[in-house]
């Protein structure tokens, strides 16, 4: 199973989701994980959340995921909130306990590891943004590789074998510009890597990210996936959810 696509917040973006699994394909890869967030924002929570299950794969759960299962998502903002409790009157009783069953962290083998935001302290949600955010993380990462997603956006953590914590910028460009980037991952180093969003990219760019890691190659490949965001813009719009999330998906951010 050389080939493992790594796909994130998909946020009931079936649209999304669906370009990206045909991409998945094209990519031939063998396996597919999922960093959460199955649900919450977008127009079909069930048809999403139905669709990774029936793939069979390693999943995380996402704190989206995790206030829809105990439906305790009042500390939302309120777009949040409603975007929640909408969702949950869509799901069945079965669905809410597959999704209260997930595991927070997922050891997927000795080569690496699946968290939805970090593995200090996962039930807390932290957002990395950057290295010094990440430096806590690394003190719980034990493999040399670790996938992530909760900020939407696509970065590349490093911690040297002196425990030096970087970001790696250089992938963005040919990511931007070209839709494909590739991480070469040195011997040695630990890596702690975004992958973006499938259902609500926020890094300004409206395409779908998700990343596809080479176990025999030892890359890790960004992709975006232009999908029919119009479509699924519409869809939030005809089951009453608020506007604001149409609009930003127009927006990527």
């Amino acid at each position: 199973m050389p080939r493992i696509a790594v796909i994130s917040d998909i946020h009931a973006n079936l649209h999304a989701l669906c370009s990206v699994m045909e991409d998945v394909q094209l990519m031939q890869c063998s396996q597919v994980v999922c960093l959460g967030d199955v649900v919450g924002y977008g127009a079909y929570p069930r048809e999403c959340l139905d669709y990774i299950r029936s793939l069979n794969c390693h999943v995380v759960k996402g704190n989206h995921d995790d206030e829809v299962a105990r439906e305790d998502f009042y500390r939302m903002n309120a777009v949040a909130r409603a975007a929640l409790k909408w969702t949950r009157e869509q799901l069945d009783q079965e669905q809410i306990d597959w999704l209260a069953r997930l595991q927070y962290q997922r050891v997927v083998s000795s080569a690496f590891t699946i968290v939805h935001s970090s593995l200090d302290f996962p039930k807390a949600w932290n957002y990395i943004f950057n290295a010094n955010d990440a430096k806590a993380h690394f003190m719980r990462q034990f493999s040399p590789l670790c996938f992530h997603g909760h900020t939407h956006d696509p970065k590349v953590f490093v911690c040297s074998p002196e425990y030096q914590v970087s970001e790696e910028p250089d992938f963005l460009e040919d990511l931007y510009e070209e839709g494909s980037s590739v991480l070469a991952l040195e011997d040695g180093n630990k890596y702690f890597i975004n992958v973006g969003s499938v259902g609500q990219p926020r890094d300004h760019d409206k395409r779908a990210c998700y990343a596809v890691y080479d176990t025999d190659t030892r890359t890790v490949t960004f992709r975006r996936v232009a999908y029919d965001v119009e479509a699924a813009q519409q869809a939030i719009l005809a089951v009453g959810l608020p506007e604001y999330l149409a609009e930003r998906l127009g927006k990527g951010c």
